[in-house]
């Protein structure tokens, strides 16, 4: 056998591919490295805190997931809080169900947004009138369609308050089901958390989700609640952290027990269109977050476009191979390490056809997000 032919000289053609790839892989490493490294089991709360909390539950036509995990809410282990279920003009029997619940249980409370009387409708609206009704001076949000993982999910939550912190950034995981379109959903989900938290623990907290928020009423206050992004129809929870959150006044909470388990999306249509809305929002982030943001999908697609060109041109396809096994399977341990600490083990095996299917849809649905008009929520 000749050796040439199968260990063909490097050419000019392949220097140059190889040294510009190489370029890329450091800037893709150090993201990974500087954005997640931070993300341990350590960060533990502080469960002595006891100050009082007020959850706040959005909710419209939601009578089947209120009355599911209703007593999830309810039965949380904290001394003391209570349970605010914010009604946006039900047509369902929501706000009978829980007018109903109310002469049970103390701790439930309901604003009802009466369609006829209120004329704007929404979340912020609703969450903000949600406010002005609630004790306490602590707010824990989540979604009616969401379950606290555990009983212990306010405290562990709440535990963050300590220490002068007045925002937590939650987790909320898709519930497991079969299928690759929830591996990717759950995948994409576990990916934006591993952002989200790293650049708030290097400092520069951009976003949370309001599925798993909690924040003090004096924050709250200190930014004019939703006033700056008020004529949007979304950003009740990242626009708002980018308008009160900084590096002293933020922490992480990623114990397990304190995940809200959301449902996800069942068909790439309906996912398609959320992903869009979301990112539809991303146009009115700061210039410096977007471009904070966009290095490292731009780095991923110059890489894949530049590796893809490097098979064409050269003469052993074995030598572009390597470069992308030298660039992917050390991210790949990254994620895989963060992947365990967010209980996503499963997802391990998958991560790089993952990350290449996540992309694909982002840079897609990211030009339709940019072009499309003011979406309805």
């Amino acid at each position: 056998m000749n050796l040439e032919s199968v260990f063909p000289a490097f050419s000019l053609i392949d220097y140059i591919f190889c040294g510009v790839l190489q370029l890329l892989i450091i800037w893709s490493w150090s993201h990974h490295f500087r954005i997640f490294a931070k993300i341990k089991r350590t960060q533990n709360p502080d469960f002595e805190f006891r100050e009082p909390v007020s959850v706040v539950i959005a909710a419209r036509n939601e009578i089947a997931n209120v009355t599911a995990n209703l007593e999830l809410w309810l039965n949380q282990d904290y001394p003391q809080f209570e349970v605010i279920v914010v009604d946006d003009g039900s047509t369902d029997e929501t706000s009978e169900f829980l007018v109903a619940k109310m002469q049970e249980n103390p701790k439930l409370k309901l604003v009802y947004l009466d369609p006829q009387y209120v004329k704007m409708h929404g979340k912020k609206i609703a969450l903000t009138l949600a406010f002005k009704k609630a004790a306490y001076k602590h707010f824990l949000l989540t979604d009616a369609d969401c379950k606290p993982a555990s009983n212990q999910w306010l405290k562990t939550m709440a535990g963050y308050f300590s220490g002068g912190k007045e925002i937590v950034l939650g987790y909320s995981p898709y519930e497991k089901r079969n299928g690759f379109l929830n591996a990717l959903i759950r995948y994409e989900t576990l990916l934006t958390a591993l952002n989200y938290f790293g650049y708030a623990l290097n400092g520069k907290p951009y976003m949370g989700v309001g599925r798993n928020l909690a924040y003090s009423r004096n924050i709250y206050d200190q930014a004019h609640g939703f006033a700056s992004h008020s004529h949007l129809p979304a950003g009740d929870d990242d626009l708002f952290v980018q308008s009160a959150a900084t590096a002293q006044n933020t922490a992480i909470c990623i114990q397990s027990q304190a995940f809200t388990i959301s449902t996800p999306k069942n068909t790439f249509k309906a996912w398609w269109r959320q992903k869009r809305r979301h990112l539809w929002v991303g146009k009115f982030y700061t210039s410096k977050i977007r471009r904070m943001l966009a290095v490292y999908p731009i780095l991923q697609i110059k890489f894949i476009a530049i590796i893809i060109a490097w098979f064409f041109f050269t003469a052993a396809w074995w030598y572009p191979l390597v470069i992308l096994c030298i660039k992917f399977i050390p991210e790949w341990i990254i994620k895989a390490g963060k992947a365990k600490i967010l209980e996503s083990r499963d997802l391990i095996p998958w991560i790089p056809v993952l990350s290449i299917f996540n992309l694909f849809f982002y840079f897609v649905s990211g030009i339709g997000a940019f072009f499309a008009k003011k979406p309805k929520w």
